[in-house]
């Protein structure tokens, strides 16, 4: 044999591997019926359930291994559990065989269901969802019509010849008295395999089913709130085409941004619930494509239930999910639109204030200007004054010097290059 050494293998790769087998579907060889509960209990704490089937096992004398994935198998006395855990929801599955002669009617009067500890059922975490009991007999369908209308409402049977014609099932898809629906299915010539898979997509439709309507009512309940958003945003769009002004324009770009911070609060509210049904509605779709339906004479299939019901109600949320997306884009175009008003806007005052700024500057330098007109004189002023008072000592000193006569002269020159050097001392400032 060769061996793998050598490789490096992928921590995942066994697990991988064995996952297509982690839920392999239990063989029913005779006469059958089994309740099948699915309780919703999040994404996490099922470590809890794992404890709880632990309690159960040993009620019944049976040990459920230490660990144990998101599968698990107890036999418990004449009964079987198959436990699986989902994303979102786990499932309990307990199966009786029955003998060849029981009749339906005392069937689904004794479900496996009836047998188990109340206060162990009292603990089962979780909210439940789903809670049908099937029941597998050996018979020709001919011989189950007379049963039909004791066991469903004849107004709502549903059923079809399945697996080709080898077997035939019937629900009416409504709780009965007991708070379970029902499903009943006449095996004519299937193998315990093919009918153990037959049974496992039968509960897969109807679990599924209900998981995919709990998008439905969260659709109907958001369907007046987007109204009122998309009122709104309709209502801002309509005055961005009248409004003047930027402070008109801000407090409208206010508003979108906070309808936008509300759309965005529900979808991720809702995201995740629409997605998932969306997912499940396709499970359910494939689901009843396996069951190979052929017609039974004035009973509606499965599959035409389905598509007259569910997928109405389908079609409901994923137009919500859509209206979401569809607001959400209005609403950035639309802020998109005002955002590029107000930068015009403010671009447009940014104008106005450079060309205010400009013509302040241009006034202070003509003030500048006459300034250094007046700046020349006073300076001239005090220098002849003081020229005039070191002519006046020198004229007392008996030097030939006419005070009054030679201020006059400089004035004028000296007044010429004072201008002329306060003029030099700005341009080098300036150029610096």
């Amino acid at each position: 044999m060769v061996k793998l050494s050598p490789f490096h293998e992928h921590p995942q790769r066994e697990k991988l591997t064995n996952e297509v087998h982690s839920r392999p579907p239990a063989e029913v060889p005779g006469p059958m019926i089994c309740t099948h509960l699915a309780l919703l209990t999040g994404e996490n704490g099922f470590e809890g359930e794992r404890i709880h089937l632990r309690e159960l096992a040993a009620l019944f004398g049976a040990k459920a291994p230490e660990k144990f994935g998101n599968h698990l198998v107890l036999e418990l006395g004449n009964r079987k559990l198959v436990w699986e855990r989902h994303t979102e929801f786990s499932t309990y599955t307990f199966f009786e065989y029955l003998s060849e002669n029981r009749k339906p009617e005392e069937a689904f009067a004794h479900p496996p269901l009836s047998a188990l500890p109340e206060n162990w059922k009292e603990k089962l975490s979780g909210e439940l969802l789903v809670a049908i009991n099937l029941a597998v007999v050996s018979a020709p369908s001919e011989e189950i019509d007379p049963h039909l209308n004791t066991l469903f409402d004849p107004q709502r049977l549903i059923g079809a010849r399945v697996a080709g014609g080898a077997a035939a099932a019937w629900t009416d898809f409504t709780l009965h008295e007991d708070g379970l629906s029902r499903i009943l299915i006449a095996n004519q010539s299937l193998k315990p395999g093919r009918m153990g898979r037959l049974v496992q997509r039968l509960l897969e439709i109807e679990t599924y089913r209900m998981m995919a309507l709990l998008a439905f009512p969260l659709a109907r309940a958001l369907a007046p709130e987007i109204s009122n958003m998309e009122q709104e945003l309709a209502r801002i769009a309509t005055e961005t085409a009248s409004i003047k002004g930027l402070a008109d324009e801000q407090r409208q770009l206010q508003e979108l941004t906070s309808l936008a911070a509300r759309v965005e609060q529900l979808t991720a509210r809702t995201d995740f619930r629409f997605s998932a049904g969306r997912a499940y509605y396709d499970l359910v779709v494939r689901r009843i494509g396996e069951l190979d339906e052929q017609k039974l004479p004035g009973i509606q299939q499965i599959s035409t239930f389905m598509e007259r019901r569910l997928a109405p109600a389908m079609s409901t949320s994923e137009a919500m999910d859509r209206r979401f997306d569809t607001l959400s884009q209005h609403i950035a175009r639309a802020s998109g639109l005002l955002r590029t008003r107000v930068e015009i806007a403010v671009q447009e005052q940014n104008q106005s204030l450079l060309s205010s700024m400009e013509s302040r500057v241009r006034l202070q330098v003509r003030l500048q200007e006459t300034v250094e007109g007046l700046s020349a004189v006073a300076i001239s002023y005090y220098l002849l004054g003081i020229i005039h008072y070191a002519l006046e000592a020198a004229h007392e000193a008996g030097l030939p010097v006419h005070p009054n006569l030679a201020v006059g002269i400089l004035a004028p020159l000296m007044l010429v290059a004072v201008y002329l050097g306060v003029r030099s001392v700005r341009k080098r400032l300036k150029g610096s």
